[in-house]
């Protein structure tokens, strides 16, 4: 014959990028799956904590439909099926960024100059992941910020206690190292609060939780949260210090949630006797992008920012080197609408499993009498 209708074989090239393509478009549309469930899902624990990863499914999903992309330059046997699926992925991949910029914008407040003259009021927050108080890293980083206020979870203060004393050292190291000099602990041990501003309240909520089955002996579903009043020399500053159960399991998201539940309760009761002038930062255990966590916001017209306007890690898992990968952000901090932000930013690596979130604020004037 001579003509043969039969097509040629695909080049080892050709068919390399064809197994490509297909891996990169099942890729990106199981990226998508997993990254829109959070979305359309909240109120499950699995699809809730997808919020975690949307950084990771986006990058999954931008690089899958590239692959794709790239996989429609070759011939395919299947060739309807790889062209819908590849524009599955795209639009996967395109709803889930567009929610996630949304998500990301809303109830979020511009930085703002402060006044001419005027100090900012600093507050750093740092989940020390029980390093002990009187290192000499985090001490240099903290003589370095200078800051007002310092609100720290995971302290384990008993423990702390212990090596205060095993090293001969003045317990609590309030007014030193960094640290300024009025400080109060939690009832459990597990959130401190060093502030170079005289306290004139203080109250800790203890949120009982469910220990779920086969937990560490060690673990402990309690949590608490902080509330203090802090006389600033301007309108008295409401801290409310968070950091509630890590949502690992369906019985520990059920704690958090329950938690939340105390947070909005807590915002509650200090704007029906305050007003407002209220930061609530810590640990939040929560993705920005958490339904729960924006329901808050939104509930109690509370505003939030990000570093350089986009969440970043602050958690991260394994190495350091790694936290753009193997990471989460989960230290928010969250102002009531009279708040002036300055600045928003994150520490250097100090030795915890978290980095350090630094929020800057302008002072709010005391009303007159």
């Amino acid at each position: 014959m001579l003509f043969n209708s039969r097509p040629r074989p695909r080049s080892v090239f050709g068919t390399l990028l064809s197994m490509i393509g297909w891996c990169g478009i099942l890729g990106a549309i199981a990226a998508g799956a997993l990254g829109l469930a959070a979305y359309l899902a909240p109120d499950f624990w699995l699809a809730d904590n997808m919020s975690f990863f949307l950084r990771q499914f986006l990058a999954g999903g931008l690089a899958g439909c590239i692959a794709g992309a790239l996989g429609l330059l070759v011939r395919h046997r299947l060739a309807f099926a790889y062209r819908a699926l590849w524009l599955v992925a795209l639009l996967a991949f395109l709803s889930l960024a567009g929610l996630t910029g949304a998500r990301t914008l809303a109830n979020t407040k511009p930085l703002g100059p402060s006044a001419a003259g005027e100090r900012p009021l600093k507050v750093v927050s740092i989940n020390i992941e029980h390093l002990f108080l009187g290192d000499k890293v985090l001490g240099a980083f903290l003589e370095r910020e200078q800051a007002d206020i310092v609100v720290i979870q995971e302290v384990l203060w008993w423990l702390q206690e212990r090596r205060w004393q095993r090293l001969g050292q003045s317990v609590g190291g309030a007014g030193e190292n960094g640290f300024p000099e009025y400080l109060k602990v939690g009832e459990l041990g597990g959130l401190a609060v060093y502030s170079r501003f005289p306290i004139l309240d203080e109250k800790t909520r203890v949120i009982q939780g469910d220990v779920p089955p086969g937990a560490n002996v060690y673990y402990d579903g309690d949590r608490e949260l902080l509330s203090l009043t802090l006389d600033t020399g301007a309108a008295p500053l409401h801290l409310v210090v968070i950091h509630p159960d890590s949502p690992r399991s369906e019985a520990r998201w059920q704690n958090k949630r329950r938690y939340f539940d105390e947070i909005d309760a807590v915002i509650d009761g200090l704007q029906a006797t305050n007003g407002g002038n209220i930061l609530a930062i810590g640990d939040w255990n929560s993705a920005p992008w958490s339904a729960r966590f924006q329901e808050t916001l939104a509930r109690n017209g509370l505003r939030t920012a990000y570093p350089d306007g986009w969440p970043q890690t602050t958690r991260f898992f394994f190495d350091y080197r790694l936290h753009w990968v193997l990471g989460a952000p989960v230290d928010q901090f969250a102002v009531s609408k009279d708040l002036q932000l300055i600045d928003v930013s994150l520490g250097p690596h100090i030795g915890s499993d978290h980095l350090p979130l630094i929020v800057e604020l302008a002072q709010t004037p005391r009303p007159a009498d």
